[in-house]
């Protein structure tokens, strides 16, 4: 029985796409003097910044461009705003007895403040982020510490996202999936990592979710390599 919901929080509650990608290039312009590439964009999705820029630049230049990144990001915070017909889902999910939690890689003080700023922070159990895990997405590590705490087997556990890294977690945390495709997921992009579910709107979300449960028994997690 899948009773226990996980979700991602960037491009799958909120949308928040286009103020991330405008202060990663505010940070790039400000600290390296140039835009980041699309090759660049692409590496950080559903990534933690600071652990991808650690991986190219060199832990002064790491802490500038966060710096100026945060300082853009933080004045203009208020433009983010919850995906239409996400609000009502969460709520008619709640009504059916499903517990709830947030994994996301973003720090753990800016999801619980946008979380409340749209009145979304009491729908949820559990948040995992950036700073609770020593390893990230696709890496089980985050949704394997959310079902810990909401103490559910991770075959009670469905994970919600619109990224590759998303679905590549959740299969690793045999986990099922369900790819988010009304905001930033790309279909050519996840449809490759097999996700469980494709949902292209909010309120179909209800429909998977029973479909799911109702074959649960025909998932059996054998799914091609990933690396």
């Amino acid at each position: 029985m899948i009773d226990v919901i996980l979700w991602d929080l960037d491009g799958t509650i909120q949308d928040s796409e286009s103020l991330a990608k405008a202060s990663t290039r505010y940070g790039f312009e400000k600290v390296l003097g140039r835009e980041p590439t699309e090759d660049e964009y692409e590496q950080l999705l559903g990534r933690p910044l600071p652990v991808v820029y650690r991986e190219w630049f060199s832990e002064e230049l790491v802490e500038r461009i966060l710096m100026m990144m945060s300082e853009y990001y933080l004045d203009r915070k208020d433009q983010l705003v919850c995906y239409k017909g996400v609000p009502e889902l969460l709520a008619a999910l709640k009504l059916r007895g499903y517990r709830m939690g947030i994994v996301t890689s973003k720090r753990r003080v800016n999801a619980i403040d946008e979380l409340k700023a749209k009145g979304l922070d009491s729908w949820f159990e559990v948040i995992i982020a950036q700073e609770d895990t020593d390893l990230h997405k696709p890496s089980p590590d985050p949704l394997l510490a959310a079902a810990l705490q909401l103490n559910a087997a991770p075959e009670r556990c469905v994970y919600i996202g619109d990224q590759p890294t998303d679905i590549r977690a959740a299969h690793a945390a045999q986990m099922l999936s369900i790819a988010a495709l009304w905001g930033e997921g790309s279909l050519d992009r996840v449809e490759s990592v097999y996700p469980t579910r494709l949902v292209y709107k909010p309120n179909d979300i209800l429909n998977a979710l029973a479909e799911i449960s109702s074959n649960r028994d025909s998932f059996d997690h054998s799914y091609p390599s990933m690396k």
